[in-house]
């Protein structure tokens, strides 16, 4: 004869719990957490379970599996980049804002570059294209290389160092002045931080748009 339904609601087993033990949000910023100090390869469902205390069957209350996991800390990391942007006065303030803001965010969670490349959360971004074309200064038949050409200068700068710095690699190595002197004379007069150089680059993305579309959009 079975258990009473109150008593079976109550049986504890192997499996997953009827009622969740702890929350989406709590999972992933765990996850994100030990992702930081651990790095991509000790991200398991198994290990943020031990984070949290509880069984990994809980977790599947939240996510389906591991990769779902990593999907929706691609989503949180992609949010705290808005949350990093100043509006400018201008349109071109506020592309470089957004974007030191993209960098500052991957640098401090240098590990999930692979999880940003594999589960980029383009359909996020939909809104941020938008209200970045509302005021762009070009005409439309320009704003889609417009928006290629920042998105992939932010991302492809940003990701480069995060794996830099997630691997203790310097993003240049030592330069012999001898063997390269125009390198390194290059290197000796480049703006102090690499922030500054990364908005630098930027600008001369920016300058270019000018140039080939012209001050008021016209094409030259």
């Amino acid at each position: 004869m079975g258990l009473p339904a109150s008593q079976a609601r109550k049986k504890k087993g192997p499996g997953r719990p009827l009622t969740p033990l702890i929350t989406r949000d709590t999972a992933i910023a765990v996850s994100i957490d030990l992702l930081d100090r651990k790095g991509l390869d000790a991200l398991t469902v198994q290990a943020v379970a031990r984070e949290l205390n509880v069984q990994a069957p809980s977790l599947y209350y939240h996510f389906k599996n591991r990769d779902e996991l990593l999907h929706m800390i691609a989503r949180t990391l992609l949010v705290e980049v808005g949350q990093g942007e100043k509006p400018g006065s201008s349109w071109e303030e506020r592309v470089i804002d957004l974007a030191v803001a993209t960098r500052r965010v991957m640098l401090n969670h240098a590990h999930a570059g692979p999880l940003m490349l594999r589960f980029f959360p383009r359909e996020l971004m939909l809104g941020a294209y938008e209200r970045g074309l509302s005021d762009c200064p070009y005409p439309p038949e320009h704003h889609l290389a417009v928006l290629e050409a920042l998105e992939k200068l932010t991302y492809g700068k940003s990701l480069f160092d995060a794996a830099a710095k997630a691997h203790d690699h310097a993003a240049m190595p030592p330069v012999d002045a001898t063997r390269y002197p125009l390198l390194a004379a290059a290197i000796a007069k480049s703006p102090v931080s690499d922030e500054a150089l990364f908005v630098e680059t930027l600008q001369v993305l920016l300058d270019g748009f000018r140039f080939r579309y012209g001050q008021r959009g016209e094409t030259i």
